[in-house]
C-alpha cells in the first residue's frame, strides 16, 4: 500500500484529531462546503475586533485590585494581603483613593493612565456557584441554567452579526478564532469558527516529498454533507488561506516584547492575524493557573506578570490598530475573603474584569462597591454587584454595533452598564 492509498485507511473523524488541523473543529454546521478557500476579508469596518481572555481557575480580584482603604481586608488576610500603596515593602500601585494594582500588574498602570484600561470590580456571575466547571459553563454560555441552551455567547453574537451584515457580504474564514489547545465554549455553536494552537503549526504536517499530493487526496475524501465533511473542508480552507497570506511574516512592531510563554505566543499570533486583515471579528484565549488554594503569594505574581506583560505587548504591537480592538479579561469567580490555613484562598464570589482598547473609557475602577464589613458580605465573600453580562452588553452595543442582545444573552433583563465604552 503506497502513501496515497494509506490515506483511505484513516477514520474520517480521526482526521480532525491529527496534525495542525486538530484545532479546526469548526462550528456545528452540516452544510456542504466547496473545497476552496473562503477568502480573506477585513472585519466589518463598523465593529471592533473583540478579544476575550478567560482566566481559568478563578483569579483573586481582591489581590489583583486591592481595596486598600478597607481595614477588614488587612485583618482577614494576614498572610495573603497585598500591601497598601504607602507601604515600605512591596507596595501596591495606587489607582485612585480606594483601589491599587498588585505590583505584578505594573505594566497595566501606563495603560490605565492613558485612558485605555478600565477595571470593573465586584463583578461576575449573578448566579452563585463555587464550581469551576459550572461557573465557566454558565459564564461562557451566558445562560444561568444547565441544559436548554448549549451554544456560547460569542457564537450567538457571530450569528447575529452575520445577519446584520447581510448574506450577500463575503464571510471570512477567520471571523471567530480560538487560540489554544481547544475551542472555548463561548465560541461553540452553529457559526463556524477556527481553532489553532499556533499559526506556525496550523496545517497538515508531513515530512513526505509528496505532501501536496497527500493533502489533495485526503481533502478529496471529504465530499459529503456531514459535520465531519464540512469541518474538514473548512480546516483545509483555513490552512490554504494562512499559507497564502502568511501572517507569520508580519513583524512584531513598535518594540513590543511578548513573554516567552504560551499565552504570550498566542497573543502575538493574534496580533499577526489582525495585522494581516484576515477578518477576525472575535477571538478567545485562555490563561490558566489561578486556583490558588495554597501559597497564593508565591503563585499569583507569576500569573499576573504574564497577563500584564502580554497584554501590554499586544497593545504596543498593534499601535494605532488598537483603536478598533477591544479586550475583555474575565474569570469564573473570585476567591474567599477570609484566607485559608494554607496561606491561600478558596472559591469565592466576585472578582474583577479588565477592559483594554481604544474604545474603552479607561482610567477608572468602575464599581458599585459593596464593602468588606461582615454585614456587607455574601456568605462571607465579596458580593457581585455588576453582572458580567451588563459589561458585555455595553461592549456589544457600542463597539460591535449589535442589535441582538436578547439573542446573545437570553434571559438577561438587567440592561447594559453605562460609561465603560465609547460609541463607535
Amino acid at each position: 500500500m503506497n502513501s496515497l492509498n494509506k490515506l483511505s485507511a484513516f477514520a474520517r473523524r480521526d482526521f480532525l484529531k491529527i496534525g495542525g488541523l486538530s484545532g479546526a473543529a469548526l462550528g456545528a454546521t452540516a452544510l456542504s462546503l466547496p473545497r476552496i478557500s473562503f477568502g480573506a476579508g477585513v472585519a466589518n469596518a463598523s465593529t471592533d475586533t473583540l478579544v476575550v481572555v478567560f482566566l481559568r481557575g478563578a483569579m483573586d480580584g481582591l489581590s489583583a485590585v486591592v481595596p486598600y482603604t478597607e481595614p477588614e481586608y488587612f485583618l482577614k488576610r494576614a498572610t495573603t494581603q497585598i500591601a497598601a500603596p504607602d507601604a515600605a515593602t512591596s507596595p501596591s500601585i495606587q489607582l485612585d483613593n480606594r483601589f491599587a494594582l498588585h505590583p505584578s500588574l505594573a505594566p497595566f498602570k501606563p495603560l490605565y493612565d492613558a485612558g485605555e484600561l478600565a477595571i470593573v470590580h465586584a463583578s461576575g456571575l449573578a448566579k452563585e456557584s463555587r464550581s469551576h466547571f459550572d461557573a465557566q459553563d454558565f459564564m461562557e454560555r451566558a445562560w444561568m441554567e444547565k441544559g436548554q441552551i448549549y451554544s456560547g455567547w460569542l457564537n450567538r453574537h457571530l450569528l447575529a452579526s452575520k445577519r446584520l451584515q447581510g448574506a450577500a457580504n463575503p464571510e471570512s474564514t477567520f471571523r471567530g478564532v480560538a487560540l489554544g489547545t481547544s475551542i472555548s465554549k463561548s465560541l461553540s455553536g452553529s457559526s463556524a469558527v477556527v481553532g489553532l494552537s499556533s499559526i506556525a503549526s496550523f496545517g497538515l504536517q508531513s515530512n513526505s516529498t509528496r505532501e501536496t499530493n497527500m493533502a489533495d487526496a485526503l481533502e478529496a475524501t471529504f465530499e459529503g454533507n456531514s459535520f465531519v465533511d464540512s469541518s474538514a473542508l473548512r480546516a483545509f480552507a483555513a490552512a490554504e488561506e494562512l499559507a497564502r497570506i502568511n501572517p507569520s511574516a508580519q513583524a512584531t512592531e513598535n518594540g513590543a516584547l511578548y513573554p516567552n510563554v504560551a499565552f504570550g505566543t498566542q497573543m502575538r499570533d493574534l496580533a499577526k492575524l489582525i495585522k494581516a486583515d484576515v477578518g477576525v471579528e472575535v477571538a478567545t484565549l485562555d490563561l490558566g493557573g489561578w486556583d490558588t488554594h495554597n501559597n497564593q503569594n508565591a503563585q499569583l505574581p507569576t500569573r499576573l506578570d504574564q497577563l500584564a506583560k502580554t497584554l501590554s505587548a499586544f497593545r504596543t504591537d498593534l499601535g494605532t490598530r488598537m483603536q478598533n480592538v477591544s479586550v475583555v479579561v474575565m474569570t469564573e469567580f473570585g476567591r474567599r475573603f477570609q484566607e485559608n490555613g494554607n496561606t491561600g484562598t478558596d472559591h469565592g464570589r466576585a472578582s474583577a474584569m479588565f477592559l483594554l482598547g481604544g474604545g474603552v473609557r479607561g482610567k477608572q475602577v468602575f464599581t458599585d462597591w459593596p464593602g468588606l464589613a461582615a454585614n456587607q458580605l455574601q456568605n462571607g465573600d465579596l458580593r457581585v454587584t455588576t453582572d458580567y453580562r451588563a459589561v458585555l452588553s455595553e461592549l456589544l452595543l457600542k463597539r460591535a454595533n449589535s442589535d441582538a442582545l436578547t439573542d446573545v444573552f437570553p434571559g438577561y433583563l438587567g440592561g447594559p452598564t453605562e460609561g465603560l465604552f465609547k460609541q463607535r
